[in-house]
């Protein structure tokens, strides 16, 4: 299904104006975060042929490849936000967070597939008997594609805190954040290794190691475009102190944002995807 992202974006901003057009607003915290980002998005061939259409390895035959599994998930300290803490008159009880938000896809989409091909390299000859034996081996041929990006999103959430007042809180609430993508380039990898020693691509969408063989890598840069998400934090708070002044405004939290993105990637149109942060977090108060 195709959307309008602007047009859809203008209709929540309007609708949005008129809560806080006349809100009496106080600035009362900041917050600092740091954590990981995940997505369950993953491409397919007719995606990578279209992100990158001048790849040698992918204008290839690969109907021999049997795909493989790709995880997108981006190591930890990839995603950053930077809010103020709004205390607004008519919601006394809540508070609304607004700052920047960036975040560095390492994969935001990804595909590849391998197969083993086995094949003759020697014949043993019994010299008592005469008879002859083959030795077999065997090779991995393998590929794999990854779109990255990095993204800068204006974040906004309207949380709620559960015995605000006391040393260890619980808090939830609603969010959404929109940005703009760039550094979008798109990597192709090929391998033929011996003895089935392939390199390992694992959990992270990285290349950890690489074995002996033929390797073969392409890198194309790619047009920038649109990320939306809409999410639910749900976090657990602790103030550092309690009793020394010094303290006191400090506190550390862990929060997660499960939610849905809204990614639009030049070229391939809008998708949808369930995903989420994963955060730790400085929170200071200034009153």
């Amino acid at each position: 299904m195709k959307i309008n992202t602007a047009q859809f974006l203008l209709k929540i901003f309007i609708c949005l104006v008129p809560l806080f057009s006349n809100a009496q607003i106080k600035i009362n915290e900041l917050y600092l975060q740091s954590g990981a980002f995940f997505n369950q998005s993953r491409g397919n061939l007719a995606d990578f042929q279209t992100l990158a259409p001048q790849s040698s390895i992918l204008q290839q035959d690969l109907s021999l490849y049997q795909n493989y599994p790709m995880y997108n998930f981006n190591l930890p300290g990839q995603a950053q936000t930077l809010s103020l803490g709004l205390q607004l008159a008519k919601l006394p009880n809540a508070t609304l967070r607004v700052g920047l938000t960036h975040v560095n896809q390492g994969s935001a989409l990804s595909y590849g597939g391998s197969y083993t091909e086995s094949f003759t390299v020697d014949t043993l000859t019994s010299s008592q008997t005469g008879e002859q034996f083959l030795v077999d081996s065997f090779s991995t041929h393998s590929y794999n594609a990854r779109y990255s990006q990095e993204q800068l999103r204006l974040d906004a959430s309207l949380i709620f805190r559960l015995n605000g007042e006391k040393r260890w809180s619980l808090y939830g609430g609603v969010g959404a954040n929109i940005g703009m993508s760039y550094n979008c380039q798109t990597t192709v990898h090929q391998s033929v290794s011996p003895y089935g020693d392939s390199q390992f691509y694992g959990l992270f969408n990285d290349y950890i190691m690489y074995s002996d063989g033929v390797h073969q890598h392409e890198t194309f840069e790619n047009k920038g475009g649109i990320g939306v998400g809409i999410y639910a934090p749900l976090g657990l708070d602790f103030q550092v102190g309690k009793n020394r002044a010094f303290w006191k405004p400090f506190h550390l939290y862990v929060e997660m944002r499960p939610g849905l993105n809204i990614t639009q990637i030049s070229g391939l149109g809008t998708s949808f995807s369930a995903g989420g942060f994963s955060n730790f977090g400085l929170r200071v108060k200034f009153n």
